[in-house]
């Protein structure tokens, strides 16, 4: 207690939480994150959300690839029918390994889930609090806060639909960490490898919340640059985390920008009724559309509460309301979005304007956070101590409501549509709801691959001219569904000594086939001992092979050759960790002794 009061004494704007209480707050995450999941706990059940399907096959790929030892970073020859297209590559790569190890770990797909959705909203809370932490609010107020972020449905939609949105609401956060440095520290306002770190935690697994991420936090870094005591150094240590940033997303970047580069790529779903996917103000549920009647109060009390006392708030607290309420807007219907979708392809990109949420979720609750310490403040202790049993009911309320709507999914389980909670049931290959649920309870994870077949053919390669707008019109989930998910041909599927796929069926004569597998322009082929380059083989429009048939066993192995070697830049990325690890580690020896060497005068 007398190294605290220390600290405390020499840095007075710092707030300081003793180890004792980080555990109880810990601690605390944890067994709300574990109430917010409880119903599917107690009634064994699994809820199919609407993405599901789509990233349990990234993370099956994954999984395999691991389990196996057969590597493929671009080519999906586990996942996805084993159809060769490039998936995990372009989105997120090293969380689909992290997924396939906590596979591996959990051994089912109730296991797998069920800790998924716990680590998601305890992640959520521990980065909540982090930031919170940064921002120097109270311990109270920092936990408040936390709960109430984790409660919120940009976090709790990943454990009702197994929205990825949510994984990065859940880690964005850490982001704001170094920003909010920026604002506070004069001195030294960015550190390289703080910046680098928190740009990758987000980055490793959504690249559109790290988009979000980086443009919501600009207003800070620009600030923070005019505030700047040495302005030329913040220049040096920003391209300095930009360097570590790049060395340590290298495989990411790279990979993303080739088959970006070299291909035309089929955009996730585009729905022309944008203003249906917008966020807005709501007395009801908090809801992935809907802010609630908590939340709309909250952020809604907060804006207003700046404009009338701009002159008594600091100024992070108005970059924090105004940002936030920026990115509101955006996310809401107060903007003609279906107006503004016909002159930008961005609509197309973000998808859901809902998603710009997430920035006012994390600075709207912060910057309350500080009006709210504020009013108790002024209350004195007696009254003070009546605000958080309300704050703690609050908190308590959100939490019961997630616990909920988890219950309300889970009991879809064990209705006669189990796909209730989500929209797989159109894709299900068997009308026997016991013979569904048998899919994901057999123990074995290739089995619910066999009972839902889900054909998104988001990230195919898109040729012979089509646009977009044509491949929606012309069915994009229905053609991808005929010429791979339920080709007719009979074809054995396999993996050869390089890690490559092979195919090979048989035929009785010179018949033209189209093949249940893609392929992208740098493909490699080898058709019955004839090698080819992708242009050389005749293609669907979503990249399916076209072929002669031979009498007799044919087979066709396709390849992709990267055109940068990813074995090197995994290298390059493994090694920058090795070197900021040990840096790291020499850095925290050294502050441990200087302290102790305090300590001792």
């Amino acid at each position: 207690m007398e190294v605290l009061k220390k600290k405390e004494r020499n840095n007075p704007g710092k707030k300081y939480f003793p180890r004792k209480k980080i555990i109880i707050a810990t601690t605390i995450f944890a067994i709300a994150a574990f109430i917010m999941i409880s119903p599917q706990l107690y009634k064994h059940s699994l809820i199919l959300g609407n993405d599901m399907m789509f990233h349990f096959n990234r993370f099956y790929e994954a999984y395999m690839q691991i389990k196996t030892g057969d590597f493929n970073y671009f080519q999906s020859i586990f996942g996805f029918d084993q159809s060769g297209r490039i998936v995990n590559a372009l989105y997120g790569p090293d969380f689909a390994y992290l997924q396939g190890l906590l596979m591996i770990l959990t051994k089912n797909w109730f296991r797998y889930q069920l800790l998924s959705s716990f680590l998601c909203f305890f992640i959520a809370g521990i980065a909540m609090f982090s930031l919170t932490r940064k921002a120097k609010l109270s311990y109270k107020s920092s936990i408040f806060i936390s709960l109430l972020y984790m409660s919120s449905s940009m976090v709790s939609y990943y454990a009702l639909s197994q929205n990825m949105t949510s994984w990065g609401a859940a880690f964005i956060p850490f982001i704001y960490i170094p920003a909010i440095r920026a604002i506070q520290d004069p001195q030294k306002p960015i550190k390289s490898i703080e910046l680098a770190l928190a740009v990758t935690s987000v980055g490793f697994l959504h690249n559109l919340t790290l988009f979000i991420g980086i443009l919501s936090s600009a207003p800070f870094y620009i600030i923070g640059f005019f505030r700047a005591n040495h302005k030329g150094k913040m220049i040096k240590d920003f391209f300095i985390a930009v360097l570590l940033t790049i060395l340590l997303n290298i495989n990411t970047l790279i990979g993303f920008a080739e088959v970006y580069l070299t291909n035309q790529l089929v955009y996730p779903n585009f729905f022309e009724d944008v203003l249906s996917y917008t966020t807005y103000f709501d007395i009801g549920d908090n809801t992935y559309s809907s802010l609630g009647l908590i939340f709309s109060c909250v952020m809604l009390f907060q804006i207003f509460y700046l404009f009338i006392n701009w002159k008594s708030v600091s100024l992070l607290e108005r970059l924090l309301t105004i940002v936030g309420a920026i990115f509101l807007l955006l996310s809401t219907n107060f903007l003609p979005w279906e107006d503004i979708s016909q002159y930008t392809n961005m609509v197309q990109i973000i998808q859901f304007p809902r998603r710009f949420t997430v920035v006012a979720y994390v600075f709207l609750l912060i910057a309350f956070a500080f009006t709210l310490e504020k009013g108790i403040r002024n209350l004195g202790n007696k009254r003070e101590k009546m605000v958080y049993p309300v704050l703690c009911m609050i908190s308590f309320l959100m939490i019961a409501n997630v616990n909920l709507k988890v219950l309300q999914s889970a009991e879809a389980w064990e209705t006669d549509d189990p796909t209730a909670a989500g929209n797989n049931g159109v894709w299900t290959t068997t009308d026997d709801p016991d013979e569904l649920r048998q899919g994901f309870t057999s123990g074995q994870y290739e089995d619910v691959f066999e009972v839902i077949k889900k054909p998104t053919p988001d990230y195919l390669s898109l040729l012979n001219g089509t646009t977009q707008e044509e491949l929606e019109e012309q069915g994009g989930y229905n053609m991808y569904d005929e010429q791979v998910v339920n080709n007719e041909l009979r074809v054995s599927k396999t993996i050869d000594n390089h890690n490559n796929l092979v195919l090979t069926w048989e035929s009785n004569g010179n018949e033209e086939e189209t093949l249940p597998a893609v392929i992208y322009s740098i493909s490699q082929i080898n058709f019955n001992g004839n090698h080819y380059t992708s242009e050389q083989i005749s293609k669907t429009t979503l990249g399916a092979p076209i072929v002669q048939s031979e009498s007799g066993t044919n087979q066709f192995t396709i390849s992709y050759e990267p055109l940068v070697n990813i074995t090197l830049l995994l290298v390059i990325k493994f090694f920058t960790i090795g070197v900021l690890a040990i840096f790291t580690f020499v850095k925290g020896v050294r502050k441990f002794r200087n302290v102790r060497n305090q300590n001792r005068e």
